[in-house]
């Protein structure tokens, strides 16, 4: 693929994103927040290798880390799997309160709406 070409594939594609509604700006704060916590539930025990060029420093810190999770690997990954599942339940509850909420608002409109009715006609 040349130049322009991708040049031009990364304009079409903003332009995509531009037109495409914003569903967070339409999102209340728990939605926001229950989002958040459904992207990012999962952990992982594992370490991410340095980046090729890293300090020597970090090389070293990252060969004693990988060490020491060798050595407790089985406690680790009892205690990730309790955590991972303890995270899923919490944004799993999370996303039925904000279902609740839903619900909840939508019924609080159709009361309004009942109750505006009923004062008009008497």
């Amino acid at each position: 693929m040349s130049q322009p070409d991708i040049e031009r594939e990364l304009a079409e594609l903003r332009a995509r994103v531009q037109r495409a509604p914003s569903s967070t700006r339409e999102l209340s704060a728990l939605q926001k927040a229950i989002a958040q916590v459904n992207a990012q539930w999962h952990i992982a025990a594992t370490l991410p290798p340095p980046a090729p060029g890293a300090p020597f420093a970090w090389r070293a810190v990252y060969l004693v880390k990988r060490v020491t999770r060798r050595v407790i690997v089985e406690l680790l990954n009892t205690l990730v799997q309790q955590q991972n599942q303890f995270n899923r339940e919490v944004a799993r509850a999370l996303t039925e309160l904000a279902a609740q909420e839903h619900r909840i608002t939508e019924l609080e409109k159709r009361i309004a709406t009942l109750e505006e009715g009923e004062k008009r006609e008497s």
